[in-house]
């Protein structure tokens, strides 16, 4: 994860010195994890392990046996990654190969040949132009989306414009939403179904009055998640610090024990819920809880979201736990949520993460407590 390149870049001492150009030159190998800051970063060695990057440019031609991760401006990736990539940048190319999976966030993306990505993609980008081969499933957030890729399996996309050339190999289904139906050059190849559903534009331009107004209610809904999200967010903040502080702290010293812990809560609390509503006395109680279920689960992100906006924004000069770095990580948030799949793994995640590392802390506030 991004987060994994701040806490590190803090905590090693053998970390490059911030400077214009950092190089590792073809030949050089680095045996270990490589951090880089720098206005240029170069990686044209071998580095046995992860790279943590942070440069306004940075181009990678060499190879990395782990992760790659980067925060810049513009990326360029020309080499092998034999693990996964995970890039938020603002200009990122793609001709290389990585053997895993790849999540990119960026303003404008491009995955070209010779690339190919072995694992799953996920790309969110104002303008997308894939023609990279993809070797497993592929989903797609962008404004503008040309797609010139083998693909070996599914593709979701969520576009507002959309097309698809005569170099286009895809074996499985192309699920997608948006305001028009996709450009298909007739030479293009789709193995399975082409599946198509409007988009929220689409319906409050072409739908009738009724399912506008249905429409209208979702966007409502979500500006209103919003809104409750960072309102909760502020009361922790400002009135539950110390609480605030304990569940972080547990979320970034133990984030396994944490999500255990949301598991375990989301089946226990229902279950104690159904046993008590199943008694005359207990009914009450039931119901009582069942809105205390409702409130946590759906409160708990917040957590999550502080968590990951602390690890994200930090370097770039934001203090964390405040509500400025909240309101931009919520922005993030939210974007993400609305990716197929994807969005709604992301928020069940959160979720967990959030109920467990609020136990865990409040565990660890005991242990003060009591010494």
């Amino acid at each position: 994860m991004f987060c994994s390149v701040f806490s590190l870049l803090q905590a090693d001492q053998k970390e490059e010195a911030l400077q214009e150009v950092v190089m590792l030159r073809s030949g050089q190998v680095h045996d270990g994890d490589y951090f880089a800051m720098g206005n240029s970063v170069e990686i044209s060695g071998t580095v046995l392990g992860d790279a943590y990057i942070m440069a306004s440019q940075a181009i990678i031609d060499g190879k990395i046996t782990g992760d790659l991760l980067v925060l810049g401006g513009s990326v360029e990736i020309a080499g092998e990654i034999e693990g996964s990539v995970r890039v938020l940048a603002g200009q990122v190319t793609l001709s290389g190969h990585v053997e895993r999976n790849v999540t990119i966030i960026a303003a404008s993306t491009q995955l070209s040949q010779p690339g190919e990505v072995d694992g799953n993609a996920v790309l969110v980008s104002g303008n997308i132009d894939l023609a990279a081969r993809m070797d497993s499933n592929v989903t797609l957030l962008a404004s503008n989306l040309r797609l010139a890729s083998t693909i070996q399996k599914n593709v979701w996309a969520y576009v507002g414009q959309m097309r698809i050339t005569s170099k286009a190999r895809i074996s499985g289904d192309v699920n997608y939403r948006s305001s028009s139906t996709a450009w298909i050059d007739p030479q293009s190849k789709i193995g399975g179904s082409l599946i198509y559903r409007p988009s929220f534009l689409h319906g409050l331009f072409e739908w009738s009055w009724l399912k506008g107004v249905v429409i209208g209610s979702k966007i409502a809904g979500l500006l209103m998640n919003f809104l409750y999200t960072f309102v909760i967010g502020w009361i922790l903040i400002r009135m539950f610090r110390r609480r605030l502080d304990n569940t972080l702290h547990a979320l970034q010293t133990q984030p396994l024990k944490s999500f255990v812990f949301g598991i375990v809560l989301l089946i226990l609390f229902p279950l104690a819920s159904l046993i008590l509503l199943m008694t005359v006395l207990g009914a009450p109680f039931a119901l009582t809880l069942i809105a205390l279920n409702i409130i946590s689960f759906y409160s708990a992100k917040v957590f999550s979201i502080l968590w990951a906006s602390n690890w994200l924004f930090s370097k770039i000069g934001m203090k964390p736990n405040r509500m400025p770095l909240l309101a931009s990580g919520q922005v993030l948030y939210y974007a993400l949520t609305i990716i197929p799949v994807f969005g709604t793994l992301l928020a069940v995640v959160s979720m967990l993460f959030g109920l467990g590392g609020a136990v865990v802390g409040q565990q660890r506030r005991g242990l003060f407590h009591h010494g």
